[in-house]
């Protein structure tokens, strides 16, 4: 589900689109890492932050590649921990 109201990134969010990264891995890991990334960012933040902006600017908006960055390097040091992948996944 997206948040549509309020603040469209915060923490709370960006803590989401991990989860959901994760948990995608854990189910298809064949699939690579920025594929599951790109998908929990479209299902955890409202389109007004990255499709709309993706229009606009006529390709990968700079909010999207930062989403995409953050996401990912917080999912790479998880799976880099050991004792994070079991309390997080």
């Amino acid at each position: 589900m997206t948040h549509e109201y309020g603040e469209p990134i915060n923490a709370e969010v960006i803590e989401m689109a991990v989860a959901t990264t994760l948990k995608l891995r854990k189910e298809t890991p064949e699939v690579p890492l920025k594929v599951h990334v790109d998908q929990a960012i479209h299902l955890s933040f409202c389109a007004c932050v990255i499709d709309a902006e993706d229009v606009v600017e006529k390709g990968l908006s700079g909010t999207h590649a930062a989403m995409i960055v953050e996401v990912t390097r917080r999912v790479e040091r998880l799976l880099a921990d050991p004792v994070s992948k079991t309390t997080k996944i």
